[in-house]
């Protein structure tokens, strides 16, 4: 995913739904850790992977977490840094590191809880990525993931704009299997954690719909690739015209403004041996519509 997210303004559109981040970070520090026979807990270590700008890692670390953000981009790891330290978050308490989600550069069970808001999805293998999700976080410790859903408003937009390209084949490997259940228990099966999925909705809000399109076009990935070819081949107005019907039929807003209750697949449970985490812990979705 590394090439596709040089340049362009990532943050106007994930900012967004950044709060998404808060709940499932709120969720897995709730559920929390086994604490062994320690009568204290000791201060969770979490690991974000695909921090991006960084919301998780921040959450967690507000929360009075240790925190590592990892991610392959240079350019969303210093937005990141830079808001951590805006935020006044002492540098013991965060952290962020380059660092492949498919091969993460820390020691087997380094981390007590380890978490991925809309990040790890983008890993091009995600049999390799879940399994090192789990390495990585120790036994009795928590894992929690947070995927687009493929029949969401956000798993549509890029097949809305695909469309457009003719007859070039559907990705098989889009990241939004992520937000499939069936696909999600396949990869995690072979591994020493059993996970529980559940359907969370975040409201997204941007000042218009025309707002949000002009977002959405310049956002970095592999939907501003789609652009720049059909901008060649003269059919970007069209396609364009599309992605802007597909948000007005999803808002929520009667203002001229545009609201999305965006769903997306919350993955989570425990390494090894040990207590299910209770669902009802924390809120997960106090954002949604």
């Amino acid at each position: 995913m590394s090439g596709d997210w040089q340049g362009g303004d990532y943050t106007a559109a994930g900012d967004a739904w950044a709060h998404a981040a808060d709940d499932v970070t709120a969720f897995a520090l709730a559920a929390g850790p086994e604490p062994g026979r320690a009568r204290h807990a000791p201060v969770p270590r979490v690991l974000d992977v695909g921090t991006g700008s960084g919301p998780a890692a921040l959450a967690a670390a507000r929360a009075g977490a240790h925190t590592v953000g990892v991610d392959l981009e240079p350019g969303l790891l210093r937005i990141a840094a830079d808001r951590a330290r805006r935020a006044e978050l002492p540098s013991r308490s965060v952290g962020f590191v380059a660092g492949d989600a498919q091969a993460l550069p820390f020691a087997a069970g380094a981390f007590d809880v380890v978490v991925s808001t809309f990040g790890v999805m983008f890993a091009p293998e995600p049999s390799r990525a879940a399994a090192e999700l789990v390495r990585v976080c120790r036994p009795g410790g928590l894992l929690a993931v947070a995927s687009w859903t493929p029949d969401g408003i956000m798993g549509r937009i890029a097949p809305t704009v695909r469309r457009h390209l003719g007859h070039r084949p559907e990705d098989n490997g889009s990241p939004m299997r992520w937000g499939d259940p069936a696909h999600v228990r396949a990869w995690f099966t072979p591994l020493p954690i059993a996970v529980r999925t559940r359907v969370e909705r975040v409201r997204v809000a941007y000042p218009s719909v025309a707002h949000a399109v002009t977002v959405f076009e310049n956002k970095p990935g592999p939907l501003r690739e789609h652009r720049a070819v059909l901008e060649a081949a003269g059919r970007w107005k069209r396609a364009r015209a599309d992605l802007a019907d597909l948000f007005a039929e999803h808002n929520e807003a009667t203002d001229g403004s545009l609201v999305l209750a965006a769903p997306y697949l919350l993955v989570w449970g425990r390494v090894g041996p040990g207590r299910w985490p209770d669902p009802g812990a924390a809120h997960v979705g106090r954002h949604a519509r």
